[in-house]
């Protein structure tokens, strides 16, 4: 049995991958992300991504009032996980445009 095919799969979401979204789309409209290429975007979204904990959700049991507590939690640890991409990126740069960005 394949799940995909037995399951819609498409009603789980994942509000911490939501909120990594919402906050580097913010800063890279602010020009806080020294290269807006793909790839440099990308990298920051996969960093931050592996360095949160995951809050899974399905579709039914979203909660439509979140727990305040818990999204300031969230926030900070998405906050710093960021934080240390952009450093890692900055570090590790990828190609000659984001390089002479840093310069």
């Amino acid at each position: 049995m394949k799940l995909k095919e037995t399951y819609d799969l498409e009603n789980i979401g994942n509000r911490a991958e939501q909120m990594v979204h919402e906050a580097i789309e913010e800063l890279v409209e602010e020009g806080a992300v020294l290269c807006t290429c793909q790839e440099c975007v990308l990298d920051l979204v996969a960093w931050t991504l592996n360095h949160v904990t995951p809050q899974y959700y399905t579709s039914l049991l979203a909660p439509l009032h979140p727990d305040p507590a818990r999204e300031r939690k969230l926030r900070v640890e998405v906050d710093l996980a960021i934080a240390s991409g952009l450093k890692r990126l900055k570090a590790h740069p990828h190609h000659e445009q984001f390089l002479q960005r840093t310069l």
